[in-house]
C-alpha cells in the first residue's frame, strides 16, 4: 500500500512539472497572480545575471547607455521581463481585462487594445488564446533619444487562438490549432521615471502561420 501512495505522490509531482513546462492556456482559468507593474523589476535577492551590458551589448552599444541611465537594467533581466509582458498581455487581451494592459501598454496601445476589446463584447465574441510554447524571445533593436529609451524583442512562439460565440461555437479561428508566429514588440520606458516597468509601445506584423483570429492587435502596417 506504501508503495502504491509513494508512486501516486510522484506521478503528482511529474504531472505539475510538466504542465509548468509546457506552458498554459490563456484567456481562460485562474489569474497567474504576477504583478504587471513588476515584471521588469530586479529582485534584491536575486542573483546576477550571467551578461553584463558594459561588457556585452549583444551588438547593440545603445544598452550600455540605457544601462549608465539605469544602473538596474541587464538586457538579461529585461529579457527575462520581456518572456512575462509576453504571456501577459495575451492572457489580459483575451480576458479583457482592461486594468492589467494599462499596466502593461503604453497610452496609445491601450486605446487600440480597449477598442478591440470592446468591439468583440459587442458582438458577444469570447477570445480563447492558447500559447503553448514560446520558443524564443531576444532583443533586436535599441534606441535612446534623452531620457526615452525603446527596446524591440522578436518573440517566435507556437499558439493557437479563436473567437466563440455565447453558445460556444467557434466562429473564427481555431483552438485546436497550433501556429508558429514570430512577431516584433516595442517597449518603452522615460528612464528618469521612478515607475521601472516597460511599458508596450508597438506591435509590428506577424510572420509565420496565418491565425484567422489575432491574439493582439498590430499597431503598425
Amino acid at each position: 500500500m506504501y508503495d502504491v501512495i509513494l508512486w501516486a505522490a510522484i506521478a503528482t509531482i511529474v504531472c505539475v512539472v510538466f504542465y509548468s513546462i509546457l506552458g498554459k492556456s490563456v484567456g481562460k482559468g485562474p489569474e497567474s497572480g504576477i504583478d504587471p507593474t513588476k515584471l521588469f523589476e530586479k529582485e534584491v535577492n536575486s542573483p546576477l545575471p550571467v551578461v553584463d551590458p558594459i561588457e556585452d551589448d549583444l551588438g547593440f552599444p545603445v544598452l550600455r547607455d540605457i544601462a549608465k541611465a539605469d544602473p538596474g537594467f541587464t538586457p538579461g533581466y529585461f529579457i527575462d521581463g520581456a518572456k512575462g509582458a509576453y504571456s501577459m498581455i495575451l492572457e489580459a487581451f483575451a480576458n479583457g481585462d482592461k486594468d492589467d494592459l494599462q499596466d502593461l501598454l503604453t497610452p496609445s496601445v491601450y486605446e487600440v487594445y480597449a477598442a478591440a476589446i470592446d468591439d468583440r463584447l459587442s458582438k458577444d465574441l469570447t477570445q480563447v488564446t492558447d500559447l503553448a510554447r514560446l520558443i524564443d524571445a531576444k532583443i533586436v533593436g535599441a534606441e535612446k533619444s534623452g531620457s526615452a529609451a525603446h527596446i524591440s524583442v522578436e518573440y517566435i512562439a507556437e499558439l493557437s487562438s479563436a473567437l466563440v460565440d455565447a453558445d460556444g461555437k467557434t466562429v473564427q479561428g481555431d483552438p485546436d490549432l497550433l501556429s508558429r508566429v514570430s512577431e516584433v514588440w516595442t517597449f518603452e520606458r522615460d528612464l528618469k521615471s521612478k515607475d521601472l516597468n516597460w511599458r508596450l509601445s508597438d506591435v509590428a506584423s506577424s510572420n509565420g502561420d496565418e491565425l484567422e483570429a489575432d491574439p493582439t492587435p498590430d499597431t503598425k502596417d
